[in-house]
C-alpha cells in the first residue's frame, strides 16, 4: 500500500537511564507529527557523517527536540553554574544532523533547545542563563508577538498567541546566527521565534507546541512541517 505520509526524521536524546545509557524521545513529538499528517522517524544520535547522511536520504523534514543546554564552548564561553548539560552524543548528533540537513535542503523545525540549536548551528550566541525567569519555566504561559517573517505568519494568522514554555536560557538577539531573524518575542524580550533566510522552511520556536492543549496550534505547527515536507523527493 502507498504512503502518503512525508517522513520526518525526528533527533532523539541520549542519557543515563536506569544505570544504562539509552535512546529516548518522548511521545508527544511522535503524536504530534502521526496526528498532522507525518510518519515520525527517530534518528539514534550519532556524529558519524556518512551514517547521518544515510538517515537523511530517508526522510523529507528534520524536527529537532527540545533537551538539556548544549555546551557553551559551541559558541565560545565559559559555562554557567546553572546549566544542565547535555549528553556529548547528544549535542555531537544534534549538530552534525542540523548541519547536513540544512545544507540538504530539507525543512527544519526546532523545539526549545533545538531552536537554540539552529542558531548556534549557524553560528549564533545564547544567554546561558535568564536571571528573572519564571515566567519561561514550569510550564508557564505566556502571550508571544509574532513581528515578522515568511512562515510564522503563515502558521498563525493572530499576531500575538499564547504559548507555554520551559526553558532558562534563550537566544541572544544580539548574537543571532548567519540569516537568522527573530520573528517573535515575549513580553520581556525574549526571542520566542526565529527563521532562517532560506528557501526551505527552518524555523525555530522557544517553546513547546507539542505540548500545547489546544490541538489547532498543534495542528497548524506540525501540519505546516508536514505541509512542506511532502515538497521533498525521497533518494
Amino acid at each position: 500500500m502507498k504512503n502518503d505520509r512525508p517522513v520526518i526524521g525526528i533527533s532523539m536524546n541520549y542519557a543515563l537511564v536506569d544505570k544504562y545509557e539509552q535512546f529516548h524521545i518522548r511521545n508527544t513529538y511522535i503524536d504530534a507529527v502521526f496526528t498532522n499528517g507525518g510518519l515520525p522517524l527517530p534518528l539514534p544520535c550519532t556524529a558519524d557523517q556518512a551514517l547521518v547522511e544515510h538517515y537523511l536520504s530517508k526522510v523529507q523534514a528534520l524536527l529537532i527536540i527540545g533537551g538539556l543546554d548544549y555546551p557553551p564552548h559551541l559558541w565560545g564561553e565559559n559555562p554557567h553554574p546553572e546549566i544542565k548539560q547535555m549528553h556529548d552524543r547528544r549535542w555531537q548528533g544534534d549538530i552534525t544532523l542540523f548541519l547536513q540537513a540544512f545544507h540538504k535542503g530539507l525543512p527544519i523545525l526546532g523545539i526549545c533547545a533545538g531552536c537554540q540549536l539552529i542558531n548556534i548551528g549557524l553560528g549564533g550566541k545564547i544567554i546561558q542563563h535568564i536571571s528573572n525567569s519564571s515566567m519561561h519555566t514550569g510550564d508557564s504561559h505566556h502571550p508571544i508577538k509574532i513581528t515578522g517573517g515568511r512562515w510564522l505568519p503563515k502558521i498563525f494568522t493572530d499576531s500575538q498567541i499564547m504559548v507555554n514554555s520551559t526553558h532558562h536560557q534563550a537566544l541572544d538577539p544580539n548574537k543571532l546566527g548567519r540569516g537568522i531573524e527573530a520573528v517573535a518575542f515575549a513580553p520581556d524580550g525574549v526571542v520566542e521565534a526565529i527563521e532562517a533566510d532560506t528557501p526551505q522552511m527552518v524555523l525555530g520556536l522557544q517553546w513547546h507546541p507539542e505540548r500545547v492543549q489546544d490541538e489547532r496550534h498543534r495542528a497548524a505547527v506540525f501540519g505546516k512541517l508536514c505541509e512542506e515536507a511532502h515538497k521533498i523527493e525521497l533518494e
